[in-house]
């Protein structure tokens, strides 16, 4: 039973996430990072690469991964967005696409996928 809504179930995901990033060395620079056009659920460094985060929350394990929840039109509005971050700095670092996948339910498992997409 989910005694949470959506928003709720998309922070208690965030937060496992972000600490599961930083367990590997991961650096934060802000979390649900908004712009006019969408949100960046996590911004972080991975050595010298910027990383936007895109998380994805499910309660119970069912059988369409968070994962692949992800569809194109949200991958394009993540580069945008990408584009808008690079554009704030003098020299743009190299930016990085991640998905995290998290299931809360039986136990909590977090599945990283390193440069998941690409422009």
């Amino acid at each position: 039973m989910n005694l949470f809504g959506r928003k709720e179930t998309g922070a208690i995901g965030e937060k496992a996430a972000e600490k599961a990033l930083k367990k590997k060395n991961y650096v934060l620079v802000e979390r649900n990072l908004r712009f006019k056009n969408g949100e960046i659920d996590l911004l972080m460094w991975d050595k010298d690469e910027l990383v936007i985060i895109e998380v994805r929350t499910i309660v119970r394990e069912t059988t369409v991964a968070p994962e692949e929840r992800v569809p194109r039109t949200k991958q394009n509005k993540l580069i945008n967005l990408g584009q808008q971050v690079a554009s704030q700095y003098d020299d743009p670092p190299p930016i990085r696409f991640d998905v995290c996948s998290v299931t809360l339910e039986p136990e909590l498992v977090i599945h990283h996928f390193v440069d998941a997409f690409r422009p």
